[in-house]
C-alpha cells in the first residue's frame, strides 16, 4: 500500500484551517481535514480560475462564443485604447495587457463592485507588446471572461456557472458569491505574520465573500474541485466538452518565462497552469518539482492549490485558510505535493 503519511505530516504541521484530498485512479487515498468540517468552503484565490476556464471553454464548445474572436465582439465597450483586437484566447493566456489596471490597491478596491470593475477594464489602456509574453492578470482575467459569459448567454455569471459547470459535476458546495444561507460554510483566513494579517482582514469581510470575484472568489470544497479536475482529466465529456476543446484548453501557450506579476516562472495552457519538473522549486512549476508537463490546475497565492496529472491518474487538492509569507508558503506546498508525487511514483 502506498504511503502518503509524509505528505500528510507536512499538511498537519502546517495546521489549519485546511483540507487535503488526493485521488489516485479516481479513488480517494488521502482525505485529511485540519480544523474544519467536511462541508468547509474555502476562498481559494486563483484556484477559482479552474472553474472559469472550464466555463469559457464550455461556452466555446456550445457555440455561444469563439475563443479566437475579439472580446469586443461580445462586449463592445471593451474596444478602447488598443484593446479592439484582443481575443478571448489572449485573455485565457494572460496576454491581454491588463495585469494591474490602475495598480494593485485600485483593483482590490474595485473588486467587490462588478460594474466598477468592468467599467475600469473597458476604459483601460492595453500595455504595449502584451501578446509577446504572459503578464499575469490576477483579477482582470475573471472579470473579462465573466462579462463575456454574461453578454453571450444573457444570464448572470453565477447562474451560468452553476447550470453549465457546477451541476454537471455535482458541485453543491461551490458558490460564486457566498449566499447568506451558506455563510456557515465559509472558512476564515488566519495570518502567520503582520503583512498577511492585512490581507486576511480584507478577505474575511462579508462584503468580499459575498461578492462575485470570478478570478479568485469561487468559494469551494475539495470534493467539488476534485470532481471538476477528474472530469477534465477523463476527457471533459461530463461537462459537455469535446476532445478538441479539452485538448485546446490544456495546450501549452508559453515556455515558463518569469512573470513579475505572478512572482515566478509559470507554464500556461489556455486558461490553466501546467506542470514542469525541475529540482529547484523556484524554477519548477508551482504544481511540484516532479510535476509532469501534462499536469494541469492552478496555484492560489501559495495558500491553496489544485491539479490533476493524467500521466499518474492523480488528482491533488489542498485548500487552506493559512496566509503566510513568501517563500515559506511556496516551499511548504511544494514539499507536500512532491511527497505525494514521490509516493505515487513508487507504484507506477
Amino acid at each position: 500500500m502506498t504511503d502518503f503519511s509524509r505528505a500528510i505530516d507536512v499538511a498537519r504541521r502546517r495546521g489549519g484551517p485546511a483540507h487535503l484530498l488526493v485521488l489516485h485512479e479516481g479513488t480517494p487515498v488521502v482525505d485529511e481535514r485540519f480544523g474544519v468540517g467536511a462541508h468547509a468552503a474555502f476562498w481559494p484565490f486563483s484556484v477559482s480560475k479552474i472553474y472559469i476556464a472550464a466555463l469559457t471553454w464550455a461556452l466555446h464548445e456550445d457555440g455561444l462564443l469563439s475563443v479566437d474572436h475579439p472580446v469586443a465582439k461580445y462586449w463592445p465597450e471593451f474596444a478602447q485604447h488598443g484593446k479592439e483586437a484582443v481575443t478571448i484566447r489572449q485573455v485565457l493566456q494572460h496576454r491581454s495587457g491588463l495585469p494591474r489596471v490602475g495598480g494593485t490597491l485600485a483593483e482590490v478596491a474595485a473588486m467587490t463592485d462588478w460594474r466598477e470593475a468592468t467599467d475600469r477594464l473597458a476604459r483601460a489602456s492595453r500595455q504595449p507588446n502584451a501578446d509577446e509574453v504572459p503578464a499575469y492578470e490576477w483579477l482582470a482575467w475573471g472579470f473579462i471572461l465573466g462579462e463575456v459569459a454574461q453578454r453571450t448567454t444573457g444570464f448572470d455569471l453565477q447562474t451560468v456557472l452553476r447550470e453549465r459547470i457546477l451541476e454537471r459535476v455535482d458541485a453543491r458546495g461551490t458558490f460564486l458569491g457566498m449566499p447568506p444561507t451558506q455563510s456557515w460554510r465559509a472558512v476564515p483566513f488566519t495570518a502567520r505574520d503582520p503583512a498577511s494579517g492585512v490581507v486576511a482582514g480584507v478577505l474575511n469581510r462579508e462584503s468580499v465573500r459575498d461578492a462575485v470575484i470570478p478570478a479568485g472568489g469561487v468559494s469551494t470544497t475539495v470534493y467539488d474541485l476534485a470532481n471538476l479536475l477528474e472530469a477534465i482529466r477523463l476527457g471533459g465529456s461530463e461537462i459537455g466538452l469535446g476532445n478538441q476543446s479539452t485538448a485546446a484548453m490544456l495546450e501549452p501557450s508559453n515556455h515558463g518565462e518569469f512573470d513579475r506579476f505572478a512572482g515566478g516562472r509559470v507554464w500556461w495552457s489556455n486558461g490553466l497552469q501546467l506542470g514542469h519538473a525541475d529540482p529547484n522549486p523556484f524554477r519548477a512549476s508551482a504544481l511540484g518539482t516532479r510535476s509532469s508537463d501534462e499536469t494541469f490546475g492552478h496555484n492560489g497565492s501559495n495558500v491553496s492549490i489544485a491539479w490533476a496529472d493524467p500521466t499518474r491518474d492523480l488528482t491533488f487538492v489542498y485548500l487552506s485558510g493559512i496566509i503566510e509569507p513568501f517563500p515559506l508558503n511556496r516551499l511548504t506546498l511544494m514539499r507536500m505535493q512532491d511527497l505525494v508525487l514521490t509516493a505515487v511514483g513508487d507504484i507506477n
